[in-house]
This record gives structure tokens, sequence and C-alpha cells, in this order.
């Protein structure tokens, strides 16, 4: 893992909640404390990762929301990760530990699409 993954892991120790994962069938299939990251309280200057998953339009999508962000949010860096490496992009759920540290150097905060 990179040291910014740990750092950023570190930090939102304190950060516990509860949250509820279900199944597509509604069933509830796991409930437990996780950490999770703070969330950003703006865009400005940030470095956004739009992440695409390869299916078809996806890129089409992500490209509408780069266009919206670059409009609201004043010194904002679009990274479209799978420009920046399409082998390791394309398929999230299948992801090398090198692949995700590329995602997480890249940019302060992802946006994942899918499409079809």
């Amino acid at each position: 893992m990179s040291k910014e993954i740990t750092r950023r892991m570190r930090a939102a120790v304190n950060k516990k909640k509860k949250t509820t994962v279900y199944c597509p069938t509604s069933v509830a299939i796991t409930e437990k404390s996780i950490n999770f990251v703070p969330r950003i309280r703006t865009f400005d200057g940030k470095k956004v990762g739009l992440l695409w998953n390869g299916k078809p339009n996806g890129d089409f999508f992500l490209n509408r929301v780069a266009e919206l962000l670059e409009e609201k949010y004043k010194g904002i860096k679009i990274i479209k990760l799978w420009e920046l490496d399409p082998r390791g992009t394309a398929h999230p759920d299948k992801k090398s530990d090198e692949a995700l540290d590329l995602i997480a150097k890249s940019a302060d905060i992802v946006i994942a699409g899918q499409g079809d």
C-alpha cells in the first residue's frame, strides 16, 4: 500500500461509522463498523480522478462529469484514469496493488462511473 493511502487510513481511524451492505435482493449481508475517509469540503484546487469500468458509454458520462466540474470549481485538475493507464483502470474489481497505488497517487478523490 502506498504511504498516502496509509496516511489517509490513519487519519480516518477516529471516524468509525456503522454501515449496512445489501445484496441486490435487499437482504443485509453484513453490518459492521468501518473507517470512512473524511469528506473533502470543496473540489477547488483538487485533483479528481475519473475511473471508467470500460463499459460502453461510461467514458461519455465521465467526460460530461469532467466538463461540469471544471465549470463549477476553480483550479480543479481532472485526471481521466483510463487515459493515464488503460490497462489498469478498465476493471476496478480486478485491480492489482500496483494499479490501485497509481490511482491513489494520481488523485485526491476518485469518481467511478459505469456505462451501458
